[in-house]
C-alpha cells in the first residue's frame, strides 16, 4: 500500500477511542449519549418537538445572545455620548492604522 496516512489515521482513532473507554465517566457518557440517539432515531417527533418548542424556564441561547449584544451596543453608545474626544481619539487610531497599512500594501 502506498498512502499510509488513511489506514494510521483510522488506527490512531481506533486506539485513542480505547483509551478514552477507559474512564468511567467517559463510557457512562458514551452510553448515555447512544441511549439517546436511539431513541431519537426511533422517535423522530420527539426530536422536532425538543427543538420546536421553548424550554421552561430558561432563556434560549439565541435570547442570551441577543441580550448580550444589546448589553455592548448600549454600554459603547453611553461611552460615545459621555466622552465625544474618546470617540474621536479612537477614529483617529483608526484611520492610523488603516493608512499605515495601505502604506505597507502599496
Amino acid at each position: 500500500m502506498k498512502n499510509k496516512l488513511l489506514p494510521a489515521i483510522v488506527i490512531g482513532a481506533a486506539v485513542g477511542g480505547a483509551i478514552a473507554l477507559l474512564d468511567k465517566g467517559t463510557r457512562e457518557s458514551v452510553v448515555s449519549n447512544s441511549k439517546s440517539i436511539k431513541h431519537y432515531a426511533t422517535n423522530p417527533d420527539d426530536l422536532k418537538t425538543r427543538f420546536t418548542e421553548p424550554s421552561t424556564g430558561q432563556p434560549s441561547k439565541i435570547d442570551m445572545i441577543k441580550d448580550e449584544v444589546l448589553f455592548w451596543k448600549d454600554t459603547i453608545e453611553e461611552i460615545r455620548r459621555n466622552n465625544p474626544e474618546l470617540e474621536q481619539a479612537i477614529m483617529d487610531a483608526k484611520d492610523t492604522f488603516q493608512n499605515n497599512r495601505e502604506k505597507k500594501l502599496n
